[in-house]
């Protein structure tokens, strides 16, 4: 009988692990969602401004390397809204009005106190400005490298 009551306490013990097993895996799996519903406002703002800060540099690089590339051609351009115009008329830049909201942008940042502003440009950046600047590196790499 004994034998009879040993397997039964093991099988208890091992239905015992085995839901307490998945309790707390279903605490943890609660915890990481409110967790991530909980996203900290900070870590939501750092992340817009690295974005921004990110956007101002890869701006500046882009008309640089614009600059350089028209030096090379004989055209000496050193202004940004300079060389996206010439990057226009050559056939580098695509739409005008999304280069000039570009330079837009990078030139307010500095200037910008309110947040509702500084969520519009991060969303245009992300939206809007980042395909046209990938679309001019493609070009740049087939057509002028």
């Amino acid at each position: 009988m004994s034998g009879i009551l040993d397997k039964y306490d093991e099988s208890i013990n091992s239905t015992y692990n085995y839901t307490y097993r998945m309790l707390m895996n279903l605490k943890n799996i609660k915890e990481k969602y409110i967790n991530l519903n909980k996203v900290d406002e900070i870590t939501l703002e750092v992340y817009r401004d690295s974005i921004i800060k990110k956007y101002e540099t890869l701006e500046e690089l882009t008309w640089k390397l614009l600059s350089k590339i028209f030096k090379a051609d004989g055209l000496d351009i050193n202004s940004p809204r300079g060389c996206y115009k010439q990057a226009f008329k050559e056939g580098l830049i695509e739409d005008m009005i999304v280069w000039n909201n570009i330079l837009l942008a990078r030139n307010s940042t500095a200037h910008i106190y309110d947040e509702t502003d500084y969520e519009a440009i991060k969303n245009d950046i992300l939206n809007k400005y980042m395909d046209a600047i990938e679309s001019l590196l493609k070009k740049i790499s087939t057509e002028r490298l």
